[in-house]
């Protein structure tokens, strides 16, 4: 033993400097900061992430996205020198002092909701029926003063032992509590169910548990849609979108007339479409994809403006108020 303390004593006294060389590169080029990197993206051919039974693909719509990269300090260092590489705080996603992990279960649940909405919409607006079947409750955001061990992407399916089917039950549900009073849910969490519990409190007069909560509709169609994105797509800026390849694959026409459909946007239930964040990179990446058009949110739209300008961009952008506009606009161009 030693001999063998003496043999490593003399490699370290002989080689510390090579060593600490090693660790620092290899901490620089694993570890990652509390950053991220936003860079120009690229498209998404929707008909590879949604499917319409027994409907034949029509036309070209895509999803357009932001790359991202790890905040290792090298791709850092790399920002400040080429174009459109920002360097973005994850402190700008959080919201208080969350994990990342919720940030991603946050996410998915935007996700799942918008996929629903643009069931929803889409078919409306095709005159195809549809049916609303469940609604899950998801825990979208827990705050600080909430006294629970409930977490981020828990779906809730019972309070005290009753089922709770819908937000507005959920909420009739806990007035019927006392402060202080703990109360316990049945909960699906990573598609398991499990046990949690919760302390009623009092702020403004209205009881609660310190629960921002999410509903996620379960809607049924005919034709039936399949919805196949990857484990690293979430988030709600791709329902428009996705909206507008359900609609397109329902009609007759052919709403793209040929042309690489683009663009971005959330969809509300009313056919409201909504800010992003991105666009720059998000534009960007679909002119270098080759796209005609590009559909931005109403308080997207200038921004895309300025960054096609800038850029003497060949490319038509499209402003999105709703979701009839946007048909509207397309058919007349």
């Amino acid at each position: 033993m030693k001999k063998i303390y003496e043999k490593t004593r003399q490699f370290l006294k002989n080689n510390y400097k090579i060593i600490i060389l090693y660790i620092v590169l290899i901490t620089m080029f694993t570890y990652p900061l509390d950053y991220e990197i936003y860079t120009p993206g690229g498209l998404i051919k929707l008909s590879d992430r949604l499917d319409v039974e027994g409907y034949e693909e029509k036309g070209n719509i895509n999803l357009t996205y932001v790359g991202g990269k790890k905040g290792i300090i090298p791709l850092l260092l790399l920002s400040y020198i080429i174009p459109n590489w920002d360097m973005v705080s994850i402190d700008e996603m959080r919201i208080g002092e969350e994990e990342y992990n919720d940030i991603v279960k946050r996410g998915q649940i935007d996700l799942a909701s918008v996929n629903q909405n643009s069931l929803i919409i889409a078919f409306q607006e095709a005159g195809y029926e549809y049916k609303i079947n469940s609604e899950k409750i998801a825990v979208y955001y827990v705050f600080d003063e909430a006294a629970t061990d409930l977490k981020v992407g828990d779906i809730i399916t019972h309070i005290n032992g009753f089922k709770v089917s819908s937000l507005d039950e959920l909420k009739e549900k806990i007035i019927e509590y006392e402060v202080g009073e703990k109360v316990y849910f049945t909960v699906l969490r990573d598609e398991k169910e499990t046990e949690s519990y919760g302390v009623i409190y009092e702020s403004e007069g209205e009881k609660l548990v310190g629960l921002y909560l999410h509903s996620i509709l379960d809607v049924s169609t005919n034709p039936k849609v399949t919805f196949d994105y990857r484990n690293n797509e979430n988030g709600a800026s791709g329902g428009l979108m996705s909206t507008l390849q359900i609609y397109n694959t329902l009609i007759e026409e052919d709403i793209t007339k040929g042309d690489v459909i683009s663009g971005t946007g959330t969809i509300e239930l009313d056919g409201t479409v909504g800010e992003i964040s991105g666009v720059k990179y998000k534009l960007i990446g679909a002119v270098k994809s080759g796209a005609d058009v590009f559909i931005a949110p109403k308080n997207n739209y200038e921004e895309a403006l300025k960054v096609k300008e800038e850029n003497g961009y060949d490319i038509e952008i499209i402003e999105a108020t709703t979701f009839k506009d946007v048909i509207e606009k397309l058919k007349n161009r």
